[in-house]
């Protein structure tokens, strides 16, 4: 299982990562919606991500209605329900938006996403998704460096505590880039 920590989203951004997460799953597993909220769950761990109907339903609407994945109505213990599964335009775009570079001001939250399905991609393609995100990081990494070693012995003893947290968080996410580009 894979363990996303939770940030805040905007809807439109909830609606992209949804968009990313469905088609994935999707991708995987072919299921209806009750069953998809429950693998997305079970995927990303509750409660880090909660997949909510509005967003789920309307999230399978739109992307049927693009062509990116087929509803087809199944009658199982009585119950009808409709199974989604990709289609080929909606595998090209789920590879498109997993290659996609990583803008350096992506929200955490929104790399793991797409760091999840990196396993989609070949290793060339995973290297320029992370490359701008992992440039913009080392360049904030080595500005706080340089603005410890300067101001250090000037800053109070919490804003010193607080910068060297936030070193170590991109010291961190660095490792994870860099150990995301090395494998095969």
């Amino acid at each position: 299982m894979l363990i996303i920590s939770y940030v805040k989203i905007n809807s439109s951004e909830k609606m992209t990562n949804s968009e990313l997460i469905i088609l994935g799953m999707i991708y995987f597993n072919p299921s209806h919606g009750y069953a998809l909220k429950k693998n997305v769950k079970a995927y990303f761990g509750n409660p880090y991500y909660k997949l909510n109907n509005n967003i789920l339903y309307s999230t399978l609407k739109k992307l049927e209605k693009q062509g990116y994945i087929i509803g087809k109505e199944t009658i199982t213990d009585k119950i009808n329900k409709k199974v989604y599964h990709i289609t080929e335009n909606g595998k090209k775009h789920l590879l498109e938006l997993v290659a996609a570079p990583a803008m350096p001001d992506i929200e955490e939250f929104d790399f793991k996403v797409k760091a999840a399905f990196f396993d989609l991609i070949p290793k060339e393609k995973r290297i320029k998704a992370i490359k701008p995100l992992y440039e913009a990081k080392l360049n904030m990494y080595q500005e706080s460096r340089k603005k410890k070693e300067q101001l250090a012995s000037q800053m109070p003893p919490v804003s010193l505590t607080v910068l060297e947290y936030g070193i170590k968080e991109l010291e961190i996410s660095l490792e994870f880039y860099e150990e995301l580009m090395k494998i095969n």
